[in-house]
């Protein structure tokens, strides 16, 4: 009787961690769609909607809003997950005074086409696609700025990318399986959950999680850099911010800016004069 109690037992634990690891997959590849109200036009700035197609034929949507100034440089804003370009807009605005900026939606998320997010793991096509967009109008250097994954993609992407000439990465992940844990708030059941939804990635995406690593590709980086973190960011832990840093202390041209007492997304004091002293030296 005992024996059949505890077979009912495992049964129902291994259909809780299938089924509710299953259902974190893919909620995480298919996350409530965030589209924005605001446009460029609502902060008075003139633009043009854009888009532009990936190596693997996902359209994506973006707004070019060119400078005023003749021979500006050129910036390109990438927001995090599960966001849209609409959501880093205003806190970014300010960056149009001297610069050309685009924002795009990374696949599947905004107004972007696409049948699942990555997080991350393909969504260095989409910046690679901005780059060549950017070309099209004459445009061959740009900065970067990037929150969150957008900061991941930018520092995956850096290295296989010589068009990109400086990177602010904010609130990066170091390594995209380290962050699965973080989906399920089990502390027993936690890791066996993430490593279960680490498994249906590769079996169903065929993306190895851990091969997608800000922190490997900043090994191979010289270009100059700012990373910005929080000692307390709730979403993505400082941890992260320390794995970077070690991988990127041999790059002489990197700048570590790490704040307290801020979550995730929010500003600190000097956030505009470090942002645009940053640009100003490195563009």
């Amino acid at each position: 009787m005992k024996f059949k109690m505890l077979w009912k037992i495992l049964l129902v634990l291994v259909f809780f961690l299938l089924f509710t690891s299953f259902w974190g997959f893919y909620i995480s590849v298919k996350p409530p769609k965030i589209i924005s109200e605001i446009t460029p036009k609502d902060l008075g700035l003139d633009y043009e909607q854009v888009t532009f197609t990936t190596a693997d034929t996902i359209k994506i949507a973006g707004w070019w809003i060119p400078a005023k100034m003749a021979e500006a440089k050129t910036i390109i804003l990438l927001h995090g997950y599960p966001a849209d370009k609409g959501d880093i807009l205003p806190g970014l605005a300010f960056l149009h005074k001297k610069y050309n900026l685009l924002l795009f939606d990374f696949r599947y998320l905004g107004q972007s086409e696409g049948r699942y997010s990555t997080a991350g793991a393909k969504e260095t096509d989409d910046l690679h696609a901005a780059i060549n967009f950017l070309k099209s109008r004459g445009v061959s250097e740009a900065g970067v700025w990037g929150f969150s994954m957008g900061g991941a993609v930018a520092l995956m992407t850096a290295a296989k990318a010589p068009e990109i000439k400086a990177i602010v990465s904010e609130s990066s992940y170091a390594r995209l399986d380290l962050m699965a844990p973080a989906l399920y708030q089990i502390p027993l059941l936690k890791y066996p959950l993430a490593k279960l939804t680490l498994l249906w990635a590769k079996l169903f995406l065929g993306i190895n999680a851990s091969d997608v690593s800000p922190m490997e590709s900043a090994t191979k980086l010289s270009i100059p850099i700012l990373l910005i973190h929080s000692t307390n960011d709730e979403v993505i832990s400082f941890r992260h911010a320390e794995l970077l840093q070690e991988k990127l202390k041999n790059n002489l041209k990197t700048e570590f800016w790490f704040e307290e007492n801020l979550i995730h997304g929010q500003f600190g004091g000097e956030y505009q004069k470090r942002i645009e002293d940053f640009f100003e030296r490195n563009l």
